[in-house]
This record gives structure tokens, sequence and C-alpha cells, in this order.
């Protein structure tokens, strides 16, 4: 398991966060740590019927309309109090672009099912579960490093994005 990148904290960067919702796709913007608050609380208080995806705006792989070189998917569970992340793109100065996980040490219900895939019922393994507040901060990390995979989450590589 390994840690993701470290420094590279840059102000100005936006998330874009995708949501698809009973009501239609959503999307958030967030330029700050307080828009990034504001769209996890949104995420948390939707019903999703799909997993939420961040993407860097400013971020030269991104394009809108096609295919960025990275993403941070976000799922939560409010009443655990628990999330997983995966991410897609560069993996920093000492590991090439690829998905990954989020990883814990320490299992956080393993009980409880947190879906990659909606459609296609793909779950987070367990020890992919995190606190939300350590969520929420790598879900600014993301932001704040135009879209590096956040350094404060254990990560390990995986074969699904």
């Amino acid at each position: 398991m390994s840690t993701g990148p470290t420094g590279a904290h840059i102000a100005g960067h936006c998330a874009e966060f995708r949501l698809q919702t009973d009501s239609g796709p959503q999307i958030l913007l967030a330029c700050d740590p307080d828009g990034v608050a504001a769209a996890i609380a949104t995420i948390m208080a939707s019903h999703l019927v799909q997993v939420p995806t961040a993407l860097v705006r400013d971020r030269p792989g991104y394009e809108p309309g096609g295919r960025p070189d990275h993403g941070l998917k976000i799922i939560v569970d409010r009443g655990t109090e628990i999330g997983a992340l995966a991410y897609y793109g560069p993996g920093g100065e000492d590991y090439g672009p690829g998905a990954w996980v989020s990883y814990s040490s320490v299992e956080h219900h393993p009980e409880v099912k947190l879906y990659r895939d909606m459609d296609s019922a793909g779950v987070f393994p367990s020890d992919s579960h995190i606190p939300l507040n350590t969520l929420a901060r790598a879900v600014e990390d993301f932001r704040a490093t135009g879209g590096l995979r956040p350094a404060l989450v254990a990560w390990r590589p995986s074969t699904v994005w």
C-alpha cells in the first residue's frame, strides 16, 4: 500500500462534481475548501443513482465533453460515517498512472456495501472504507493539487476504475 504524491498544493483549482440523482444529472463546482465541503454535503444528502465523480477543470487533461485523464469516485454511507474513494490518473513522482482504491488497515463496518458502480452492483472492498472526515480532507487535497491522487489516504492499485 502506498500513500499518494506529496506537495504540489496550488490555490485556485476548481473541482467539478458530477452526480446522477433521481431527478437527473447535476454538476457542482468547488473552487475552495468550503465549496468542496458543500459538494460533499450535497452528495451525502442526495439520493444517488450512480457513484459521483470529481474532476479538476483546469487540469491539462480535462476536456469538456471529452474523456478526462483523471477522476475521483466518491461514495459515502451517512449512517456509519464511512466512505470509499477510487482514483484514476497520474500516480505522482514515484509511480505511474492507473487506477487505485483507498485502503485502510482498520476495517470500518465490513458489513456495509459501498458501491463502486451502481449499474453493475460492483462494490468497494471493505478495506477501502475510510472515515468521512478523512474522505472529505482527501477530496479537498484532490482539488487543491489539481487532480493528483490525494496524499492523505493510503492507496492500493486496482484493476477496475
